[in-house]
């Protein structure tokens, strides 16, 4: 692990604290915190849509998904892609590079069967559900190279201030570069926010078999101004 190295590279974004002169700079991280980065972003994600369709049982799910992060989305985004996080580790921002962002499925299977749980095989149809149906849409919407976001979450009092300031250094980078970013939201609401960082609604999809609704979003490269 190269805490140093990876910030001497890493660009600083400064998200000035609600109610403080403090700053609080967004970092790029390596693993040397996973523990620590898993545990935010289960926190995070606990509730969302597409992963109570996966785990309907809370006790799975908060077992489940401080591993998954860890060990599979947490790995794959330090491997191929970027992490980033303010210096607290309240808030992370998962990334897979171009040229990688349409194997995050194949990365994602490869992961699983490392997993030391037994899960119904209820779960692992659903899981199945969505990686095809997700896997689809992505291809058929993003088949030039791109930046894929694939985990966004901070602590519940943090806001969205936080989040904005996560994503900025690689969508600072994708305008400087020409090149578009890709995400999947199953959150109605979080569509206006992505909205307003530039992303637009390229496509929309439900799971099979009663799964939730997602929206599929792309953000065309910036002008400087």
């Amino acid at each position: 692990m190269c805490i140093d190295q990876s910030r001497r590279t890493a660009q600083r974004f400064t998200l000035p604290s609600e109610g403080t002169r403090q700053s609080k700079p967004v970092v790029r991280r390596d693993t040397s915190q996973v523990d620590l980065l898993a545990t935010v972003l289960s926190r995070a994600c606990q509730d969302e849509a597409k992963f109570k369709y996966l785990m309907p049982d809370e006790q799975t799910r908060r077992a489940v998904l401080p591993w998954f992060f860890g060990s599979v989305a947490i790995r794959a985004s330090h491997l191929y892609g970027e992490i980033y996080t303010t210096e607290n580790i309240d808030g992370a921002a998962l990334w897979i590079s171009p040229g990688h962002a349409s194997n995050i499925g194949q990365i994602v299977r490869t992961g699983m069967p490392a997993m030391p749980f037994k899960l119904e095989p209820a779960i692992c149809k659903r899981c199945i559900r969505v990686i095809a149906r997700v896997e689809a849409v992505h291809a058929r919407l993003a088949g030039r190279p791109h930046w894929y976001l694939v985990a966004l979450g901070a602590e519940l009092s943090k806001g969205r201030a936080i989040r904005k300031a996560l994503i900025e250094p690689v969508l600072a980078r994708a305008d400087s570069d020409g090149l578009p970013c890709y995400l999947e939201t199953f959150d109605e609401n979080s569509v206006l926010f992505y909205e307003n960082l530039g992303f637009r609604i390229e496509g929309a999809g439900q799971i099979p078999w009663g799964g939730p609704n997602f929206w599929a979003m792309m953000r065309a490269p910036q002008a400087s101004l």
